[in-house]
């Protein structure tokens, strides 16, 4: 059931990034020179909150860091799914976010990795490169080889 619910969402994920690839000629970029930035430069303090909109989907993104670590809200509302809503918490270095998403969808409890980078005023997701033998989704290791998603998260006002 989990690996159904794991493969549904990173389908759902691509088919979003498929549909806004449509709407314009550029391809999903990969990890550029913000990397090597310290996360203090890109993380301010207090509550941060990102909304990403992609047609007619939306995702919100609220979390707070404290020193390396983020603790937060993580909500996919996607067209016509049930949306998607939990509990972030993980790390961040050199501007990248490597965190554990726990989230309720359609009555079952799940727990899948996320990974974001933040540039600045934006926040992109990673698209994972795999699913393991579970439907985990899989990222790669090595910062300059994630790839992400074109429409970003962008720094609003909190609730």
């Amino acid at each position: 059931m989990k690996l159904f619910f794991a493969a549904a969402a990173l389908l759902t994920m691509a088919g979003c990034q498929q549909s806004s690839n449509t709407s314009s000629d550029t391809t999903t970029t990969s990890a550029d020179s913000s990397i090597g930035t310290p996360a203090s430069a890109a993380i301010a303090t207090g509550p941060q909150c990102f909304t990403r909109i992609s047609g007619k989907d939306t995702s919100y993104l609220q979390f707070e860091a404290t020193n390396d670590v983020i603790n937060g809200q993580l909500e996919y509302r996607l067209f016509e799914k049930d949306k998607n809503q939990g509990a972030i918490s993980g790390a961040i270095k050199d501007n990248i976010i490597e965190a554990e998403y726990r989230f309720m969808s359609e009555g079952v409890n799940s727990v899948r990795p996320v990974v974001f980078k933040v540039e600045n005023d934006r926040i992109l997701e990673a698209i994972p490169s795999s699913l393991d033998s579970q439907g985990v989704p899989v990222f790669d290791k090595d910062p300059s080889k994630l790839k992400f998603e074109e429409t970003a998260f962008v720094k609003g006002a909190c609730k």
